[in-house]
């Protein structure tokens, strides 16, 4: 484990397609809570227990595993992906485009809502009727089986619509903040769209606070006091708009002089053609720095491709014989993995 790192508190599941795939503690903990519950209450047997627990898992890693394809397919990248229960706690590197990052944001809602598809299907294949049910968040209507198999595809139903109604939310990392800024970015540039989703998501916190005052003499279901959910709630949209509100896309103060030629004659053809419109500042800035993006992930794309040539020299050398360029290469390769694994 890493303790400092955006991997830290997370143990290394091996990696995949290049990607470094890891669990957070917050899985075996979880188990270990679920397993001690059903132990006090009687409510579920032990088994009963670690099968919501792979469920869960399963789940998680299918999310990413969507995610990551979406992520592939729009040009963008991965390079580490923390499992979690809420899904991945990491964030993919995206173009800076706004149907690119719309299309990643909507693909891990869409894998949880594929799998309560399939296994609400596979219920039904198996005569099940009592489907709907199982949407209930807290007072599910679980069906007596002795099949694991039929067990099972109800509790997938079930967990996935928590983890579907959960990744909406507008709170980093879940997919709900990324969808909400995708849709925002055209219509008012990306640094305004993750200021008015923190100022959404704070107001949404202030929401659920005072309804959790108003309503603490109701139930949901038949124990769980009402104003325990909206407080949780409460409580995660706060975090989330405070680390929204916190995140700077762009350097505001881009020298345009870091441009290379073909981006600065762009820049110029480009304000041509809008030169009767009334363009915004930031929408300038993000020109620029887009810019600048492409050009900082072509050099890293060249870097990391000459980075594992450079390792395999020093089994037979030492980090002071390489040229100063190539021990430049590989500091540069050490901090963006540690800004990556930071970043989430």
């Amino acid at each position: 484990m890493n303790g400092t790192a955006s991997g830290s508190w997370s143990l290394s599941l091996g990696r995949w397609q290049g990607c470094e795939v890891r669990l957070h503690i917050h899985f075996p903990l979880l188990a270990l809570a679920v397993l001690l519950y059903g132990n006090v209450t009687d409510a579920y047997s032990p088994g009963t227990g670690l099968m919501a627990s792979m469920v869960l898992l399963v789940s998680a890693a299918v999310h990413e595993l969507v995610r990551l394809v979406a992520a592939t397919r729009v040009g963008g990248r991965t390079h580490l992906v923390v499992l979690a229960p809420t899904g991945g706690l990491t964030q993919p590197q995206l173009p800076p485009d706004p149907p690119a990052h719309l299309v990643a944001a909507l693909a891990g809602p869409a894998a949880y809502l594929s799998l309560i598809v399939a296994a609400a299907c596979a219920l039904a294949a198996a005569g099940d009727t009592e489907i709907l049910g199982l949407l209930s968040l807290f007072a599910p209507q679980f069906i007596d089986s002795t099949s694991n198999l039929h067990h099972m595809l109800q509790l997938f139903v079930w967990i996935n619509a928590w983890l579907l109604c959960v990744s909406l939310l507008p709170a980093p990392p879940l997919d709900g903040a990324e969808l909400l800024r995708s849709l925002l970015w055209p219509l008012a540039g990306r640094t305004s769209a993750t200021a008015a989703t923190a100022h959404i998501a704070l107001g949404a916190s202030a929401l659920a606070a005072l309804l959790a005052i108003v309503l603490q003499q109701q139930f949901v279901g038949e124990w769980i006091p009402a104003w325990f959910p909206l407080s949780v709630l409460a409580i995660v949209l706060l975090y989330g708009g405070n680390r929204l509100s916190r995140q700077r896309r762009y350097d505001v103060g881009v020298d345009i002089e870091q441009l290379e030629a073909e981006e600065a004659l762009w820049l110029v053809h480009s304000a041509e053609q809008e030169d009767e419109q009334v363009v915004l500042v930031e929408h300038i800035q993000q020109r620029q720095q887009d810019a600048l993006d492409r050009k900082r992930r072509e050099r890293e794309d060249v870097e990391d491709a000459e980075v594992d040539a450079i390792l395999s020299r020093l089994s037979a050398t030492t980090f002071e014989q390489l040229s100063e360029e190539e021990q430049a290469i590989l500091k540069r390769a050490s901090r963006r993995y540690r800004q990556r694994r930071h970043d989430g």
